[in-house]
């Protein structure tokens, strides 16, 4: 009998036999022998580590965290989609010009181009928040759209 615990989700199971190349069985991912004292793994130089080789995974920060630049493409998006009309999301974003231009834009067109906007939040919500800060936030233009 051999113990072996998974790479991946860290199970520890049992086989009756030893197998060249384990899986785990809840997972799928590969296995390595753990030693005697079922402690440790029997050989940690070619464990296999799919997501998580250099440490923890990247993960995408969430919507209403706040980026690099401490904007958050959440609220931006939220305010684009409420108040884009008033250019409220473009002053959030320090982009004073855009938002009296979007004000402008606004009157002139007699509330059409909410909708500009409105389309403009929800752009902003469902797009990375690296996408987010190089198109918005980092960019030095004054009026930026979609």
């Amino acid at each position: 009998m051999a113990n072996y615990q998974c790479t991946s989700c860290g199970q520890q199971f049992t086989l009756q036999q030893e197998i060249a190349a384990p899986r785990c069985p809840s997972c799928g991912q590969p296995c390595v022998e753990l030693s005697g004292n079922g402690q440790q793994p029997h050989d940690t130089q070619n464990v296999h580590r799919p997501n998580n080789a250099y440490g923890a995974p990247h993960q995408e920060p969430g919507i209403f965290d706040d980026g690099p630049s401490g904007k958050s493409r959440g609220v931006a998006g939220l305010l684009a989609i409420l108040l884009g009309g008033l250019g409220v999301h473009y002053f959030y974003l320090n982009k004073v010009g855009g938002g009296i231009i979007c004000l402008i834009l606004t009157l002139i067109s007699c509330g059409i181009w909410s909708i500009i906007s409105f389309v403009q939040g929800i752009l902003m919500l469902t797009m990375k928040q690296a996408d987010f800060e190089r198109k918005y936030v980092d960019t030095s233009s004054t009026f930026p759209l979609f």
